[in-house]
């Protein structure tokens, strides 16, 4: 006796891409970064070490959070006097509704984005605010597709960085802190200019708020 077998129509459909906003909400939550898809390098002793993604990432892509203490201005100057010099470099400044506030990722905490570099010329990433229940988080996004092997990188703003000028102040074995850390400056991000450049930009998180149009 022949049995035939019973035809099947088989489907695969691709599971759906999960919103930036939401993948960021989920990493800011739990306080993780994405390991499988970013590796943390050395590169040479000017730069010393980087971000690199080790998996691909599409235009408007979350990509990591500048995780840190949310500090005042008046609390960042009080650690500025107080912190070693390589330390004082982790301190990210924003002005937020006229005033200065302060991510203060100094400690090594093993996290990604305070390890993220500079790139004036040819960012791929760009830096965002999140308020997540009140709570105000900086997260880097993809500004255009990233392949496997790219340095993770975003303008800091501001014109006087001294990497910019190519001055090496690195030795081959120094351990694998971010070029702004070493070279005592600090990424500034003026939330007006920033606004004006990204079309409003801004995200509020608590019953899924917007102000404006995102991705």
């Amino acid at each position: 006796m022949m049995i035939y077998p019973e035809q099947v129509a088989c489907s695969f459909e691709m599971p759906p891409r999960i919103s930036p906003l939401t993948d960021a909400c989920h990493h800011v939550g739990l306080k993780t970064d994405k390991t499988w898809k970013l590796e943390v390098k050395y590169i040479n002793a000017v730069k010393g070490c980087g971000v690199f993604a080790i998996g691909s990432f599409s235009k408007g892509d979350f990509i990591v959070e500048y995780r840190g203490d949310l500090i005042s201005d008046g609390e960042a100057q009080k650690r500025r006097r107080i912190y070693h010099p390589a330390c004082s470099g982790f301190l990210f400044a924003f002005k937020l509704r006229g005033k200065t506030w302060c991510i203060d990722a100094s400690r090594e905490d093993g996290s990604f984005g305070r390890l993220v570099n500079d790139d004036h010329r040819h960012p791929n990433c760009r830096m965002k605010r999140i308020d997540i229940a009140g709570s105000t988080h900086l997260c880097l996004f993809a500004l255009k597709d990233i392949k496997e092997g790219e340095e993770i990188a975003y303008n800091y703003g501001g014109e006087d960085y001294p990497w910019r000028k190519q001055m090496t102040t690195c030795e081959p074995d120094t351990p694998c802190v971010s070029s702004q850390s070493v070279l005592m400056s600090e990424p500034q991000w003026d939330e007006a200019a920033w606004l004006e450049d990204t079309g409003q930009q801004v995200i509020h998180v608590h019953h899924l708020i917007f102000t404006s149009s995102v991705f």
